[in-house]
């Protein structure tokens, strides 16, 4: 398996990364044969938004067989960079959120 480090790498090989913001999460979908275009759904990155100023991502998960991919990182990247959480004071509750933000501190801020 690939190990992926930007999203159009991963794209190239069939995935994405979606925001649902009925459902307050973002999903990482692989295309596939049988998924039709839209994908289907390998991992989410769940979030509770806190009043009007705070967001905490309570749940992060990516099948196990994505896993050393680089997959997750990019999901949480691109759900603690989207607009939903700019002007919020981010919480983790999520131990992956929270260990993705001590390595990369300047998301925190």
């Amino acid at each position: 398996m690939a190990k992926y480090s930007d999203e159009l790498q991963a794209q190239a090989d069939g995935f994405r990364i979606e925001h649902q913001p009925d459902r307050y999460r973002f999903v990482l979908l692989q295309a596939g044969a049988d998924s039709g275009e839209a994908g289907h759904i390998v991992g989410e990155a769940h979030y509770t938004l806190l009043g009007e100023d705070g967001i905490d991502f309570d749940h992060t998960v990516v099948d196990p067989s994505l896993r050393g991919t680089g997959l997750s990182g990019l999901l949480a990247e691109r759900a603690l960079t989207d607009d939903v959480v700019r002007g919020r004071k981010i919480q983790a509750s999520c131990w992956y959120i929270e260990g993705y933000l001590e390595r990369n501190p300047h998301l925190a801020a």
